[in-house]
């Protein structure tokens, strides 16, 4: 270890992530390794990558210095590949080893990849594409970060609008699928998707919305069905019962349960969204 700290920057923080690292499942103690330029070049979470190597031989000093050797080995680093990605016009084969390039470091930074590419648009052949891309890492990143209320706001109104604007391009009814998914927080999905289709049939006299408007209403559907299967295989007042009671819509039964849910941290602004739009379509249906 001493001798690591003669080749490399150590720097112990469990306060903030270093710039532009957003990291998952803050409850996990994270390695991240960067090279001489600041650059990003490795990221893990320590613990499970310790045990690993442990079990190839190493003890723990050392397989702390193996994992950082290990990420130093690597032949670029992220923001390598960002600059690859423009002086390439945004092309496919420099966006998956980008991706490939989030995956190795278990997607920490994986928002400001996002924010690059959104920022990237007035510099490759296809802005469009490339706005498509951020969102996709975006909302991908969302479905496996801690959640957060106001992240799946921005990506979901963010996609709703991108949707909106670029009926026609090849890559937007792939957005479909993180649409729906943004939506697991939701308070009656199929309500929600309906006004999306009427969003966008509002702004096409042409029908060229049609096809994505059919294919957002056979998913939702779809996605409540499941939810009413699983619904009906549980028992008892679990957190998962009253998720699936606000994905549904049903009003009386999410203001039922959440008179008997007791609101924790990350959750407090959902139930505070579901209670509001219960009784609102409570006192609607009167």
């Amino acid at each position: 270890m001493r001798k690591l700290s003669k080749r490399f920057d150590i720097c112990l923080s469990g306060n903030k992530a270093p710039e532009n690292c957003d990291i998952r499942y803050r409850q996990f103690y994270w390695l991240m390794v960067f090279d001489e330029a600041g650059e990003l070049r490795g990221a893990c979470k320590l613990g499970e990558q310790l045990s690993v190597v442990i079990k190839q031989g190493f003890d723990v000093p050392n397989g702390f210095v193996e994992l950082v050797e290990q990420s130093m080995r690597s032949k670029s680093s992220v923001q390598e590949l960002q600059r690859n990605y423009i002086k390439s016009g945004g092309s496919l084969a420099s966006y998956e080893t980008l991706c490939a390039k989030v995956q190795e470091v278990h997607g920490v930074g994986q928002m400001a990849v996002s924010t690059f590419l959104e920022e990237s648009r007035s510099k490759v052949e296809d802005p469009v594409l490339t706005g498509a891309r951020s969102l996709w890492m975006e909302a991908d990143a969302c479905s496996h970060q801690v959640i957060n209320h106001a992240a799946f706001s921005r990506v979901r109104n963010r996609l709703v609008e991108f949707i909106g604007e670029h009926p026609k391009h090849p890559f937007t009814r792939r957005l479909l699928e993180p649409l729906v998914d943004s939506l697991k927080y939701s308070f009656d999905v199929e309500a929600k998707c309906r006004a999306y289709v009427d969003a966008w049939a509002d702004r096409s006299d042409s029908g060229i919305h049609d096809e994505l408007i059919a294919a957002l209403s056979k998913r939702s559907s779809a996605w409540c069905e499941i939810a009413l299967k699983e619904l009906g295989e549980l028992e008892g007042h679990s957190y998962q019962r009253l998720r699936l009671l606000a994905q549904i819509g049903d009003a009386d039964g999410v203001l039922k349960a959440l008179e008997a849910t007791k609101s924790f941290g990350v959750m407090r602004p959902f139930h505070e969204e579901w209670r509001r739009e219960a009784k609102a379509k409570a006192t609607g249906n009167k």
